[in-house]
């Protein structure tokens, strides 16, 4: 029988226990698997540990587990670290990049405006926004055997993205108008680490092109067709992971 996964929080494991308090957690738990106490499952923390437990409490409220034994860390992390800057999308599309750009094994998320944003969050929208982003995230790992969840980073602008400092990382832009640089020249030196930064629909401005490469990305253009936003962000991950990655 296929064990299922669950996200446990860190400060909810105590020794050889823990507990989940997530309603919405408990309830697919209770009314949708209809797991049961005694039942076994894989718990994980999302920062690389992971757990065969046991249930051994279910109520409305909370669910509790006993801690059998740490798993040893299977090889379900990429060794490519990569970091993907995203021009923020409508909701549905932005939702489906996180959920599988996650699957394909980012590393790290970091939403940003542009010029031709189209949707523009006040500030308490954009805080409900980065919960759910990290809910569809974390899901995402749950469902594909992940025992990192990617870190999504709150929403910036695109002159601060720009000045994030990932020590020792190789970065890229992606640019239709580009008519020379491609993936494989921009990864000509080996890397570990790659920042990839996808426009919004639109794509980038000239004068956001210029900043990126002032600031050290590299154009990059991926084929003769113009993809969409959603389309690109995920080519993008699957191509560093042929390339650098463990899709190979």
């Amino acid at each position: 029988m296929k064990l299922r996964r669950f996200k446990v929080e860190n400060e909810s494991i105590r020794g050889r226990e823990a507990t989940i308090r997530d309603r919405n957690e408990i309830s697919h738990i209770l009314k949708v698997l209809r797991l049961r106490a005694g039942d076994p499952v894989i718990l994980f923390d999302g920062e690389g540990r992971e757990y065969q437990a046991t249930i051994t409490n279910l109520s409305p409220r909370q669910a509790d587990f006993s801690l059998l034994q740490e798993s040893p860390v299977r090889s379900m992390e990429s060794p490519l670290m990569i970091v993907l800057g995203l021009g923020l999308l409508k909701s549905s599309k932005f939702d489906l990049l996180i959920q599988k750009a996650t699957e394909l094994g980012i590393s790290e998320i970091v939403p940003f405006y542009s010029l031709r944003v189209v949707p523009r969050l006040e500030e308490n929208k954009a805080r409900s926004r980065q919960s759910r982003w990290e809910k569809i995230a974390s899901e995402a790992a749950k469902q594909c055997g992940r025992t990192k969840i990617p870190r999504v980073h709150p929403l910036r602008i695109f002159e601060e993205i720009l000045a994030i400092d990932f020590e020792k990382t190789t970065k890229i832009f992606l640019w239709e108008k580009e008519n020379h640089g491609n993936l494989r020249e921009a990864l000509i030196v080996p890397t570990s680490r790659v920042f990839a930064l996808v426009g919004p629909e639109g794509g980038f401005s000239e004068e956001e092109a210029f900043q990126a490469q002032g600031a050290g990305f590299r154009p990059v253009r991926l084929g003769p067709r113009i993809l969409r936003a959603e389309t690109a962000g995920i080519v993008i991950v699957g191509l560093l992971q042929f390339l650098l990655g463990d899709l190979q």
